[in-house]
């Protein structure tokens, strides 16, 4: 009986856990869903920005100067030379004290550039 007096008594069973957690994925996924949201909202500034230059074809003139400021970040270069066009037909419409209302193929040509039909 000695013996079993030495021997020491077996502990109940642990639960293991099987779920290893790993921060690097949570980390990659709060990283990738912030570049999504940092693109989707560069991409809504623009199409805002586009629908604001376009709401202001009543008003040629300040519409040609606006145009002129905020055009070059729509450029590529599949574009470039649609811009240059649009800018000289637009030159029109600037440094006069009166004009006339856009013309409508400068309008298409317009909206073609920015994208919007």
């Amino acid at each position: 009986m000695n013996e079993l007096a030495k021997l020491k008594p077996i502990k109940p069973d642990v639960a293991i856990n099987t779920f290893h957690f790993n921060w690097w994925i949570v980390l990659v996924i709060v990283i990738f869903l912030g570049i999504i949201i940092i693109f989707l909202k560069k991409s809504l500034k623009i199409k805002k920005e586009k629908k604001e230059l376009l709401n202001l074809l009543h008003n040629p003139k300040k519409f040609a100067y606006e145009f002129t400021k905020k055009a070059k970040k729509f450029k590529n270069k599949k574009n470039e030379k649609l811009l240059e066009e649009i800018l000289i037909r637009l030159s029109n419409y600037k440094y006069k004290k009166e004009v006339k209302n856009i013309d409508e193929k400068t309008k298409k040509m317009i909206k073609n550039y920015l994208g919007i039909k």
